[in-house]
């Protein structure tokens, strides 16, 4: 008989594992190790779960069998054994072998669903179990009594790291930067642009998880908005045909001396076109109200009415019902009254107009409120002298906030 009894290893793995678990159950004995080994230690009758942790308790070393189908597992068995064998070390010394990873496939230890003390050891790699010289020099090792415990992998930063929500440190390889041609400028500029996307989805890959979530997420809702944006709206450029017509009104709007004629502007701009279909006034999101100017002040009049049609039409048709007419004018002087209409109306955001007069010259200015705060979104002055009223209603347009139903 031996004098020195073989040291015990427990061998822990998961079910479906069960095949490499024994093949390394039959080879370890080989080389003098004893293996306890569920199938062949626990009889019937016996209480399972109680032998399991005596043999944790007492065995010598403790084999946990690590591979592709441990780290699938968020939940099963072996993970108690191993967080069994992982408390008994706490009763260790430091430098003490008692835990032996055995990898039985190409699973990395980077990262790994493993206890945070596996990842302080050097793992032993036995694909599919079947020995190998790396086995065989750990088992004689053991047999021996040497010193067993490998260098330490500077994986438990990485372990922590990624539990904070930071991707692990793994070396990243991004592609090289193109060589400039002096032949071909234009094929070394498609290079670096098409190096620049490679690079940055490299680096996309590499942020949390939650981040790309986010990110993700913040895509989808820009392209849904902007394609939201584009059925509801039809582009800010009018055809030859519907600017002539609104010219035409322009000429026979008279609504600063004519107040009818304000009534039937609306009407008039909805007949240009099919998609401009007039809606109620009520809670339109804009509500456009028609420009004043100096009273007995025909040339005045004149432009501020000739502008407002322009202004008017341009909206109503890029913003079909979404801009609504008030059937009366307010000096935009007097934001009192002018947000006092908008909010009898339900509207976010009022336009109106006026001409005065600023350093001794007139001038037409345009604002636009929002009737929530009572604040100036955009407003601009324009000379009375030369003024054109198609470009000025271009930029108004052009100023004009996101409308949205929601915000009315």
């Amino acid at each position: 008989m031996a004098s020195n009894p073989a040291p015990t290893v427990f061998l822990s793995y998961a079910s479906a594992d069960r095949e490499a678990a024994r093949v390394l159950r039959d080879a370890l004995p080989t080389f003098g190790l004893e293996v306890w080994y569920d199938e062949s230690e626990l009889g019937g009758g016996e209480a399972w779960d109680q032998k399991i942790r005596k043999q944790i308790r007492e065995c010598d070393y403790f084999m946990p069998v690590i591979s592709a189908q441990t780290e699938a597992r968020h939940e099963g068995y072996f993970r108690r054994e191993w967080r069994l064998a992982v408390e008994r070390t706490l009763d260790m010394a430091d430098d003490h072998a008692f835990l032996l990873p055995v990898v039985i496939d190409d699973t990395g230890q980077s990262g790994a669903r493993v206890p945070e003390k596996f990842l302080s050891i050097q793992w032993v790699r036995a694909p599919g179990g079947q020995p190998n010289a790396a086995l065989e020099s750990l088992c004689k090792r053991l047999v021996e009594g040497e010193p067993v415990a490998g260098p330490r992998a500077p994986v438990p930063t990485a372990r922590i790291a990624g539990r904070a929500g930071v991707s692990p440190a793994i070396p990243v390889k991004y592609p090289e930067f193109p060589i400039e041609d002096a032949k071909s400028k234009t094929q070394f500029w498609l290079q670096v642009v098409g190096w620049a996307f490679r690079s940055g989805w490299i680096f996309f890959k590499q942020l949390p998880r939650w981040i790309r979530v986010l990110v993700s997420i913040w895509l989808c809702v820009v392209l849904l908005s902007k394609g939201c944006s584009s059925n509801d709206h039809r582009s800010s450029r009018l055809s030859s045909s519907e600017s002539q017509q609104i010219q035409d009104i322009s000429k026979k709007y008279h609504g600063s001396f004519d107040k009818k004629d304000i009534s039937q502007l609306a009407a008039q701009i909805a007949r240009i076109t099919d998609d401009a279909v007039q809606r109620p006034t009520e809670r339109s999101p804009l509500l456009a109200m028609p420009f004043t100017a100096p009273a007995g002040n025909a040339e005045a009049a004149k432009i501020a009415d000739s502008t407002f049609v322009l202004v008017y039409g341009k909206l109503a048709i890029a913003h079909h019902g979404q801009v609504g007419l008030s059937q009366e004018s307010a000096a935009c002087d007097d934001s009192k009254s002018t947000l006092e209409r908008g909010r009898s109306n339900h509207s976010a955001y009022v336009l109106c107009g006026a001409v005065g007069t600023e350093a001794a010259a007139q001038v037409l200015s345009v604002k636009i409120f929002k009737v929530s705060d009572g604040s100036v979104v955009w407003s601009k002055s324009y000379p009375v002298a030369g003024a054109d009223p198609a470009k000025i209603a271009e930029e108004v347009n052009s100023r004009v906030p996101t409308l949205d139903d929601d915000d009315s």
